[in-house]
Parts: C-alpha cells; sequence; structure tokens
C-alpha cells in the first residue's frame, strides 16, 4: 500500500466531489472534501483550513484503498462507500518534517480526536447480524433498534446543518468586512493621491511667485541705473553750464583780440558736447536692445511651460483610459470565469441529483419484489416525488434563463451608457482644446500688436528728440528744460506700462487658475460618481450571492423535510406489516386450537404452522428492508 501524498490542485484534475465532512485537528478547523477521478483511478482526500486557506491532499489509488478495509468486515463491500469515507476520515492526521518545516497528511492507526464528540455518524453501518434463525423478539428488539439508529441519524443531520449554517453566516460576515476593509483602503489611497498633486502645484505656485521675484529684482535694478545715469548727466549738464558762464565772463573781460580764440574753443566745446550725446544715446539704444532680448527670452519660458503642462495633462487623460479599459477587461474575465464555474457546479447537482433517483429505483425495485401491494402505493408515490421535482426543475430552469436574460440586458445597458458617458467626455475634451488653442491665439495676437505699438511709439519718440536736438543751438537753458521734462514723461509712460504689463499677465494667471479649478472639479465628480456607481454594483452582487446561498439552504431545507416525511411513511408501513403479522399469527394458533388433530399429523401442522410464521416474519423483517439509501452528500 502506497500512499500519494500532494499539494493543493486544479479540481477539474482532481475529480467530482463525492464526500465532505468537517473535522477539527490541532486546535483548527479544517473541511475535508473526497474526490474521485476515475480517469486515474485515484481517490484524493483534501483538508481546506478555514482560517489560512491552505489545502493539504492524501491520494490512493483503488486497490490501495480497498486494501485499508481487508481486516474490517462490514467494511470490505465497495458499495459501502460513505463508511469507508468516514473511517478514513476519522484517522486523518498532520506531521511536520523533520525540521519542524512543512506540514502533510496522513493516515494514522487509530481514530484523532475530533470536538463533535462519539457521536454516531450519519453513514456508519449496522453491526453484522447472525444468519441464524430468530425468535420474534429478537426482531422485535432488533427493529425498535433500527429505528432508534435512524432517529439518532436524523438527529445528527439535523445538527450538522445548524453548524454548517453557523459557519456559512460567519464566512459572510468575514467577507463583509474584508469588503469594506478593502474600501477603507482605497479611500486612503485617493486621498494620498490628492495629498500628492496638492503638495506638487503649491510647489509649481512657490516656483512661479520665485521667478516673478527675481523679475521685479531685475526691473528694480534697472530703474536704479536708469535714475543714476539721469544724475550723472544732470551733473554734467550743470558743469556745462559753469563753463559756459566762466567763458562768457572771459570773453567780456577779454580783449577783442582774443574773440576768435574764444569762438574756436566754443566750437571745441560743442562738439564735444555733441560727441557725449551721441554716446549717450548709443547707451541708452544699447540698454533698450538688451530689455528687448529679455522680453523675448520671458515669453519663450512661457510657452515652454505652458506646452510641457498640455504634454503632461494629454499623458494623465491617456493614463486614466487605459486603466479604465484594463478594469472593463478584468471584469469581462472574471464574469465569464464565475460563468463557467457555475454550470460545472449545476452539472455536478444535476448528476448527483439522477445518481440517487437511480438508487431510489433500484430499491424499489427490490422491494417490489418482497410485496407487490406494498410497491403498487410506493411507485405512485415516488412517482408523484420524481412529477414534481420534474416540475421544480423546470420551474429552477426557467427562473435561471430569465436571470440571465435579464443581467445580459442590464450589461448592455450599463455597456450602452458607458460609451455615451465617453463620448461626451471625449466632445468636451476637443471642445475645451480648441478653447484653449484660441485662446492662446488670441494672447499672440495681443503681444504682437503691443510690441508693435511699444516699437512704434520708441520709433517716434526717437524722432521727436532728434528734433528737438536741431532746435537745441537757439536757446540752450529751454532745450535741456525741454529734455528733463520729456525724460520724466518717458520714465512715466514707461512706469504705467509696466503696471498694465503686470496687470494682464496676473489676469490671465487668474483665468487659468479658475479654468484649471473647474475643471479638477469636473474630473473629481465624475471620479465620485463612478466610485458611487461602482460601489453599487457591489453591493448588488453580493446580495444577489447571499439570495442565491439562501435559495440553496432552502433547497436542501425542503430536501431535508422529503427526506423526513419518506421515513415517516416507511415507519408507517413497516407497522401495518407487522400488525398484519400478528394478526397472522394468531389466526393460525386458532386454527391449530381449533383442528385438535392427533399425533404426527398434529405435530406436522405444529411444524407446518411454526414455520409458515417465521417465513411471514422474515419477509417483512425490516431490518434486512431498512437499509437506508446513500445520502446526498451535504
Amino acid at each position: 500500500m502506497s500512499a500519494l501524498p500532494g499539494t493543493s490542485g486544479d479540481q477539474e484534475e482532481s475529480g467530482p466531489l463525492v464526500f465532505q465532512r468537517g473535522k477539527k485537528l490541532n486546535d483548527e478547523y479544517y473541511i475535508i472534501s473526497v474526490r474521485d477521478n476515475a480517469e486515474s483511478a485515484i481517490l484524493k482526500f483534501a483538508a481546506y483550513e478555514l482560517e489560512s486557506s491552505e489545502t493539504f491532499e492524501l491520494g490512493y489509488s483503488y486497490g490501495d484503498f480497498d486494501a485499508l478495509f481487508k481486516s474490517h468486515p462490514e467494511l470490505v463491500n465497495p458499495a459501502n462507500k460513505e463508511a469507508r469515507y468516514d473511517w478514513v476520515v476519522d484517522r486523518l492526521d498532520f506531521t511536520t518534517d523533520s525540521s519542524g518545516g512543512a506540514k502533510r497528511l496522513n493516515l494514522a492507526q487509530a481514530p484523532t480526536a475530533d470536538e463533535d464528540g462519539p457521536m454516531a455518524k450519519p453513514g456508519a453501518t449496522l453491526k453484522a447480524i447472525p444468519k441464524d434463525r430468530l425468535t420474534f423478539a429478537e426482531r422485535t428488539r432488533i427493529r425498535a433498534e433500527a429505528d432508534k439508529m435512524e432517529e439518532k441519524r436524523a438527529a445528527s443531520i439535523a445538527l450538522k446543518s445548524e453548524k454548517n449554517r453557523k459557519a456559512f453566516v460567519a464566512e459572510l460576515q468575514d467577507k463583509r468586512k474584508l469588503e469594506e476593509l478593502k474600501a477603507q483602503s482605497r479611500r486612503q489611497h485617493i486621498d494620498e493621491e490628492r495629498a500628492e498633486r496638492r503638495e506638487k502645484t503649491e510647489m509649481q505656485k512657490r516656483i512661479t511667485e520665485e521667478r516673478h521675484k527675481r523679475y521685479d529684482e531685475n526691473d528694480t535694478k534697472r530703474e536704479e541705473r536708469i535714475e543714476a545715469l539721469v544724475t550723472e548727466r544732470k551733473a554734467r549738464d550743470l558743469q556745462s553750464i559753469r563753463e559756459i558762464i566762466e567763458a562768457a565772463n572771459q570773453k567780456k573781460e577779454s580783449l577783442r583780440k582774443k574773440l576768435e580764440d574764444a569762438r574756436s574753443k566754443k566750437q571745441e566745446e560743442e562738439a564735444a558736447t555733441h560727441a557725449i550725446a551721441a554716446a549717450k544715446k548709443e547707451a541708452e539704444a544699447k540698454l533698450e536692445k538688451k530689455r528687448g532680448g529679455n522680453i523675448v527670452e520671458r515669453q519663450e519660458r512661457l510657452k515652454q511651460s505652458e506646452r510641457e503642462y498640455l504634454k503632461y495633462r494629454e499623458t494623465q487623460i491617456s493614463k486614466i483610459a487605459a486603466e479604465e479599459r484594463e478594469k472593463n477587461e478584468k471584469k469581462s474575465t472574471y464574469l465569464r470565469e464565475k460563468a463557467t464555474e457555475r454550470a460545472a457546479q449545476l452539472k455536478a447537482k444535476h448528476e448527483k441529483l439522477e445518481k440517487w433517483e437511480r438508487l431510489e429505483d433500484t430499491r424499489t425495485q427490490a422491494n417490489m419484489l418482497k410485496e407487490h401491494s406494498r410497491n403498487q402505493l410506493m411507485l405512485d408515490h415516488i412517482e408523484h416525488l420524481r412529477a414534481k421535482q420534474s416540475k421544480e426543475e423546470a420551474e429552477a430552469a426557467a427562473r435561471k434563463q430569465a436571470s440571465l436574460a435579464e443581467r445580459k440586458d442590464r450589461e448592455n445597458k450599463e455597456a450602452e451608457a458607458l460609451a455615451e458617458k465617453e463620448k461626451s467626455k471625449q466632445e468636451q475634451e476637443t471642445k475645451r482644446t480648441s478653447n484653449i488653442t484660441g485662446r492662446e491665439a488670441l494672447r499672440e495676437q495681443k503681444n504682437q500688436q503691443y510690441c508693435d505699438y511699444i516699437r512704434d511709439l520708441k520709433t517716434s519718440e526717437a524722432l521727436r528728440i532728434k528734433d528737438q536736438q536741431t532746435m537745441v543751438a537757439s536757446a540752450v537753458d529751454k532745450r535741456r528744460l525741454r529734455q528733463l521734462q520729456d525724460r520724466k514723461a518717458r520714465t512715466e509712460q514707461e512706469n504705467a506700462s509696466a503696471v498694465t504689463n503686470t496687470t494682464r499677465e496676473e489676469n490671465i494667471r487668474t483665468r487659468e487658475k479658475d479654468r484649471d479649478r473647474k475643471f479638477a472639479v469636473q474630473v473629481k465628480d465624475m471620479k465620485e460618481k463612478e466610485k458611487e456607481r461602482q460601489l453599487e454594483l457591489e453591493a448588488k452582487k453580493i446580495q444577489r450571492r447571499l439570495q442565491e446561498k439562501e435559495s440553496a439552504v432552502k433547497v436542501h431545507e425542503e430536501e431535508q423535510q422529503r427526506r423526513r416525511q419518506m421515513a415517516l411513511l416507511e415507519e408507517q408501513r413497516e407497522a401495518m406489516i407487522r400488525e398484519r403479522a400478528i394478526e397472522r399469527n394468531k389466526r393460525e394458533q386458532e386454527r391449530l386450537k381449533a383442528g385438535g388433530q392427533a399425533g404426527a399429523e398434529g405435530e406436522d401442522g405444529a411444524e407446518g404452522g411454526a414455520k409458515a410464521p417465521a417465513a411471514d416474519a422474515g419477509a417483512a423483517d425490516p431490518v434486512a428492508d431498512a437499509t437506508p439509501a446513500e445520502p446526498v452528500p451535504a
């Protein structure tokens, strides 16, 4: 004999489930399942731990399994399958490796302890009854023991049904808690993502503020430099005025002989003044050119940041769409797997029902050979039950088809609604992109107009300054005063333009922030609605599973009720048989007393009368007929 220990495998490869029972080993609860693989001629005993969800298997070939019961006469018969399975399950135990590592399932020499106690199991066999002739009292005692055994069996079945129901309710509560924990984890993950996005937005805002601060510092430095140049120019002008005054005094005091020298000196001074003015003009042109370059660089940086933002947003949108597609694919795969599993379970259930019906037919035919009148009554009753069961199965099949059709319609409607929603989302995105493009084009046009205006303004200002310089020779004082006024007006105009630019940029940033905030609110609302819809679908799925399990429990309870009714009818039949046997014995005794025959005829008559009741009692013996039918595994 060789056992085939294994690990958890595929249920389809292990074969169909033929027996199942709960057991407590090493203070842990296990569900022991027996699977019969007819193709490989192997029986597998699998122990499923409820807390850790681990599965341990122990396999036997058909020959090794039959060799286990050679020393047990009551289990030698291969038809007594449930008693054999109970015998093996009672002796299952765990052993560990020498290193104290993995556990292995094996068969012990003696039955292992179980919290259920020494209660009689539903599949326990009766003790062997001697084949010698029994008295009427012994037959009566054996019948009473059989009736008590049947009552104990029914009580054990009811107790185990209640235990299984409690275990099912506990498992359902654990699943609900697990779903709540998953929902809480999802909410926490969403909050963390929101905090991360918020921190990223604040960081971008700080970077923008620092950039504007640098711009303001550069403008301040430029203004300070301009003021220093203006002060320097004023000092030079004052110095020139003093020199002119001194020259005039020298002209008045000098003689006419020095008039020509004074004129030549004056011409030199005017040439030097023109050279200084040309140098100043060239410096101002370089400064204006540098300022224009800085403005162009700043505009390029702004455009680059806007392009990066649009690219990042498109990447996020494509990522969200890919996650949605992957989620839909996983959902369809899960639904197909569940439908296949449900079809396999229904097929196994129908096969078990058909097997049970075949056993009932065999037993009914055997009983018909014993008593034709009793079998006629039982046959009518069984036909009625079969018709009722067929009707119930047909109704269940119709309900199932209706439920499948309804679910398919609902899924089609949900798919259509989702497609419409995606289409509207795409339209909104396209519209938003077109609006952004239009606003960018309008902004570029306004910037170009502003640059042209500034360029024209500077050109006209330069022409006006040139005209004024041509009229400087007539009145130096008047020209210098007019230049000071012009510079002041130009400074005020530049300040007003800078204020206008700052206000315009702030308005643009405000509009962009409002637009991004509205879009974020819309995305948040859409995600919350999607989450609520997913939660509603999960709740409906859980409710549907609960309804299916409740219907299964109800069917099991109806089956138990039907079996109890069959047992009650069987008891009534046995009572009627006993009453007829008693009446038959009384009539035989009265006939023997009334006959009064002598000698051998009397002895022959007595022997014949004793054999006849014995034969009738043997025919009506319920011990042989009361062998319980093989119950359907729970």
